[in-house]
């Protein structure tokens, strides 16, 4: 995720309820205690409270909107994006749920239906700052970079000290091969940075999202040796490694993070999958597991634990772990044709067609997206 995302948060709707229903002042009292359990952080009784709303008023925009925050920060994205679509249908212009959604589709890292969103925001609200900076984000992520780069430039131009920008700009004129200009914008953004393993840390992150990994390990090397205790570096050392197919030297760092703290959801996650990628099935079922409990929405994990369940012939087992990856993240090619698989080992033929066809369509968009951004390469339209 870019670090521009980190410093965003997901806006609570403060909408009131619109009923002709009897009960009308009792549901606004319900809404009022769920959007201050929200505020609070007590998420269960804010989602109970909203839910309820829903219940006797299901077209309420406020209570799906407050709603899909709740779900949002609890880390269920996929119902997340599944509630403020439903109330984008009830509201289709309200630019509060667009950038919601947005946002959600970025935390599974999904800039292509991201993007859209945050373009209805900025061309209803072209001096929203944020939709700006996010739609740049995914200008940058989606493979048209010179215009990222542009709407990042007016950005600096107006905060010029602003990190998060210079980061993303850093990275743009990475991708651009534009040293020069990358150096000049990093070196702004590392006028910031605590400490010297701050930087390196700063600069693996920019190289590793830029996609050139030999450079981003130097870098989280570096930073390692300057400050061993520095958070979070041994992991982005051991996502380089995973980039780079390097499975024996990614599983070390993270079975050393593991040591240290077996809860942690993403070195559970990574080690299991890397090993699920290497063929190592059983070993690495136990690592996905621990990170289902821990992340329970996670669409990536249910992939992996279906494909090492599928491997180990327990297909019913796989084809319920990849439907729920599925139901969470419906754009995504590959769990569709792991589930066609798992679907013929059970001799479901007609739903494993179904899946195939997912697969195509999916694939087919993907490719559409390719012709339209080379299209618009060639034709200088940004």
């Amino acid at each position: 995720m870019a670090a521009a995302m980190n410093r965003l948060s997901l806006p609570i709707l403060a909408a009131c309820l619109c009923s002709v229903l009897p009960a009308a002042d009792a549901l606004q009292a319900i809404f009022e205690r769920a959007t201050r359990a929200l505020s609070a952080g007590n998420y269960a009784s804010a989602e109970e409270g909203f839910l309820e709303v829903l219940k006797a008023s299901p077209r309420n925009v406020g209570a799906m909107g407050n709603l899909g925050v709740v779900y949002s920060r609890t880390n269920r994205t996929g119902k997340a994006i599944e509630v403020y679509s439903r109330a984008l249908k009830v509201s289709p212009h309200d630019s509060l749920l667009q950038l919601n959604l947005g946002l959600a589709y970025l935390k599974r890292d999904d800039h292509a239906h991201a993007l859209p969103l945050f373009a209805k925001v900025v061309a209803a609200e072209p001096r929203n700052r944020q939709a700006r900076e996010l739609l740049a984000t995914c200008r940058l992520y989606t493979g048209d970079v010179p215009a990222a780069i542009r709407e990042l430039e007016v950005l600096r131009a107006e905060q010029p000290h602003d990190s998060g920008v210079l980061y993303l700009l850093g990275v743009g004129y990475i991708k651009n091969k534009q040293p020069d200009q990358a150096t000049a914008a990093l070196d702004e953004m590392f006028a910031t940075a605590v400490s010297p393993a701050q930087t390196q840390f700063l600069l693996g992150k920019t190289y590793y999202d830029a996609a050139q990994f030999s450079e981003a390990e130097q870098f989280f090397l570096k930073a390692m040796e300057l400050d061993p205790q520095l958070p979070n570096v041994q992991l982005e050392l051991a996502k380089v490694y995973l980039s780079e197919r390097r499975t024996d030297d990614a599983s070390a760092q993270l079975r050393e993070i593991l040591k240290r703290n077996p809860r942690d959801a993403d070195a559970n996650y990574f080690l299991g999958g890397a090993l699920v990628q290497d063929g190592k099935y059983r070993e690495g079922i136990p690592f996905l597991e621990q990170a289902r409990r821990l992340m329970p929405d996670s669409w990536a994990v249910c992939f992996y634990l279906g494909k090492a369940m599928f491997h180990l012939n327990r297909a019913a087992e796989a084809a319920l772990l990849l439907r729920q990856a599925a139901e969470s993240n419906p754009q995504e090619a590959s769990i569709f044709y792991q589930l066609a698989k798992a679907l013929q080992a059970l001799g479901r033929e007609q739903e494993a067609q179904t899946a195939l066809r997912k697969v195509r369509e999916l694939r087919a968009q993907a490719l559409d997206r390719e012709v339209d951004w080379s299209t618009r390469a060639v034709a200088g339209v940004r």
